[in-house]
């Protein structure tokens, strides 16, 4: 049997960790739940950055203004967001989660943290703070490299 790296295993474990995290959203979606998840990692976004203009959202989310015009669009329509004028600029507008967008984020994101803390239940404290402390690591790691593959 070849030998791999650790380098292969992570990968490996990183494109697993993609697959079941889909998974395990569609699995506590509730039923009744029109949002898609890049609906809700949009919807996450802005309620940690915004409010915030839609250029810099598509520039935090890496994706293209049109794409994020839409996804802006539908999270309004389902009164996920709200947009508010720019008070640098009336011209632009701000947006920002609406009480319902937080209510939605804020029950997703219980259901998500009784999940983690079952699948984690009989991990040790010391094994949680490390893994959330790596996975940390990994993130900010990935971060820094986007950044200069931005340039």
């Amino acid at each position: 049997m070849k030998s791999r790296n650790p380098s292969d295993d992570i990968l490996g474990q990183i494109g697993l960790f993609f697959r079941r995290s889909q998974a395990l959203f569609q699995l506590i979606k509730p039923a009744d739940d029109a949002l898609e998840r890049p609906a809700y990692i949009l919807l996450g976004m802005i309620d940690t950055d915004g409010p915030v203009r839609l250029t810099a959202l598509a520039a935090l989310a890496q994706l293209n203004l049109s794409t994020i015009s839409r996804q802006v669009a539908a999270l309004e329509a389902a009164g996920m967001v709200e947009r508010d004028a720019d008070p640098a600029d009336g011209r632009a507008s701000l947006v920002r989660v609406s009480e319902q967008g937080h209510a939605v984020l804020e029950h997703n994101r219980g259901r998500w943290r009784g999940e983690i803390s079952a699948m984690l239940s009989d991990w040790s404290e010391t094994e949680r703070a490390e893994f959330a402390r790596l996975f940390t690591q990994l993130n900010e790691a990935m971060a820094a490299r986007c950044a200069v593959e931005d340039k």
